[in-house]
């Protein structure tokens, strides 16, 4: 017995199942390139970000450069006590130095005045600003001179390096927009203490700092630059390699539909060669069923002329009864016992023959299944049984048939395909015996899987033959005696339901066939 399962919706046709909905459906491909273009964003504001972070990188090490450069003029300046320049207009003796010796005459009426570090700092700054617009400065929270008292921006600076902090940079607004700042602390050394003494300082404080600035709108005119470079790259890059992408996507569309229309050209030359096979199986069965179906059907035949013989002399006696001209005679002529006995053996052997018949039909609807084409819950024992009964004229003059049927769980697939499955190997290990052997047909199940198998006796085959058994069109019977497509279309539908064949031969000891079979079926096959 088997239940019908729930009709499925139609399939879509081959060039919409095979085709991903990525390949076949252009909207998808905005998508795509909204990614790449999201893709190419991030790459451009990372780029961005770096080009400005290089450019500030740049003018801080520049400021580390002027910074490393005013310590080595004053450390050299303090190494030689302070040094002594002809005083001019721009060099005034420093009114913040006292020192006994800070002003001199030469010998030649030249006046000299000392410059010590802090006065060397302050003029070498003056003609940095004049030279190149950077600005550095000496600054302290203690000043001697009054001028060099910290800004807002330099007094926190400072209260940082009093804390550990070795440097300090940001950018800060000024008088003429945006300065990039840059100071680093200046701590007291021994050769300091002969003028800073006094104001409390020991060796290793933090007597005050040096600030660099420089103008911010040169870095952000070089961030600019390298921006509009990045961004026309960029742009570039992503209309090309988008267009590609594009270009590629529509060529592998078109090769897609047009591979998906060899796999629907394909689809119907494999139906059109399962129909061909079975149209094939059908006339080598013809004959065969002919032949079973035509010995009923003969002495039924031959039944009911005698009952026919004998119905006209119940008749005619009858009307000589009527009549009145029966006698006696006529009576025991027409032996009436003998009639009654072998009209009741006549019908019971007609009525056992037209169940013959009736049988042979059935099993034949069985095999066919022509009104259960679907996916369905089946009995495969069943479905076994009606087979054998189908092609036993293929096999009764060949083989004894032997059946080791286990119980079995209904198995969701086509009846009518597995059934042409097991007619296949039934048929194949037919011819496969020469003279007359034994054909075992057994059925079972594990956790996952139902399998039939069917085993013969015969001749076997070669390694060389088992590795080609499944290609199509191979055989290895005569000219004319077999299609070659079997075993191919027979291990094409057990794939198509999720199983597989195994097979196991051994030349003149006959040959195994396991069809094993999925007990949770193939959705996505129920077509």
């Amino acid at each position: 017995m088997s239940s019908r399962r729930p009709t499925e919706a139609a399939p879509p046709p081959a060039s919409q199942r095979t085709i991903p909905r990525l390949i076949r459906e252009r909207r998808w491909w905005w998508l795509l390139l909204a990614l790449w273009a999201g893709i190419v964003a991030i790459s451009l504001q990372t780029q961005t970000e770096q080009i400005r972070r290089q450019a500030t990188e740049i003018a801080i090490e520049g400021a580390r450069n002027m910074f490393r450069m005013v310590i080595l003029t004053r450390n050299w300046n303090s190494s030689h006590g302070g040094i002594y320049v002809p005083v001019t207009e721009h060099t005034q003796p420093n009114p913040y130095l006292e020192h006994p010796q800070r002003d001199v005459m030469t010998t030649d009426g030249i006046a000299l005045t000392m410059i010590n570090p802090a006065y060397m700092t302050r003029l070498i700054g003056e003609m940095a600003e004049s030279a190149s617009g950077a600005v550095f400065r000496l600054t302290s929270r203690r000043p001697i001179r009054p001028a060099n008292a910290p800004d807002a921006w330099e007094n926190q600076s400072l209260l940082a390096f009093e804390r550990g902090v070795k440097e300090t940079i940001s950018v800060e607004p000024g008088p003429d927009g945006e300065m990039l700042r840059y100071m680093a602390p200046l701590p007291v050394k021994k050769s300091c203490l002969d003028c800073h003494a006094k104001q409390g300082y020991r060796e290793g404080d933090i007597r005050g700092g040096i600030s660099v600035s420089q103008r911010y709108a040169g870095i952000a005119a070089a961030t600019r630059s390298g921006t509009e470079k990045a961004r026309l790259t960029h742009a570039i890059f992503f209309l090309l390699v988008g267009g590609a992408g594009w270009l590629l996507l529509e060529m592998l569309r078109r090769r897609w539909f047009d591979l998906a229309g060899k796999i629907e050209e394909l689809e119907e030359a494999h139906g059109q060669l399962l129909q061909s096979e079975k149209m094939a199986s059908v006339g080598q069965l013809a004959a065969g069923v002919a032949h079973e179906i035509n010995n009923p059907v003969g002495f039924v035949n031959s039944n009911l002329g005698t009952l026919k013989k004998y119905s006209q002399q119940l008749l005619d006696l009858l009307e000589a009864s009527r009549s009145g001209k029966a006698s006696a005679a006529d009576f025991a002529a027409a032996d009436l016992v003998y009639l009654k006995e072998d009209m009741a053996d006549l019908l019971r052997e007609s009525q056992e023959g037209l169940e013959r018949v009736k049988k042979i039909v059935g099993d034949l609807k069985d095999f066919s299944r022509v009104d259960q084409a679907e996916w369905q819950d089946a009995d495969l024992n069943a479905g076994i049984e009606s087979t054998l009964n189908v092609v036993w004229h293929e096999l009764k003059y060949k083989a004894e048939v032997k059946r080791e049927y286990g119980e079995l769980p209904p198995v969701p697939c086509i009846p009518a395909q597995i059934n042409q499955v097991v007619m296949n190997l039934l048929t194949n290990a037919a011819h496969a015996i020469e003279e007359r052997g034994t054909i075992t047909v057994r059925s079972g199940c594990d956790e996952r899987r139902a399998w039939i198998e069917v085993a013969d006796n015969g001749k076997g085959m070669t390694p060389a033959t088992l590795r080609r058994i499944f290609e199509p069109f191979y055989t290895t019977k005569a000219v004319g005696k077999g299609t070659g497509l079997g075993l191919s279309l027979a291990y094409d539908i057990v794939r198509k339901h999720g199983g597989r064949i195994e097979v196991s031969s051994d030349p003149g000891a006959g040959s195994t066939f396991r069809v094993l079979l999925p007990l949770a079926g193939i959705a996505s096959e129920k077509s």
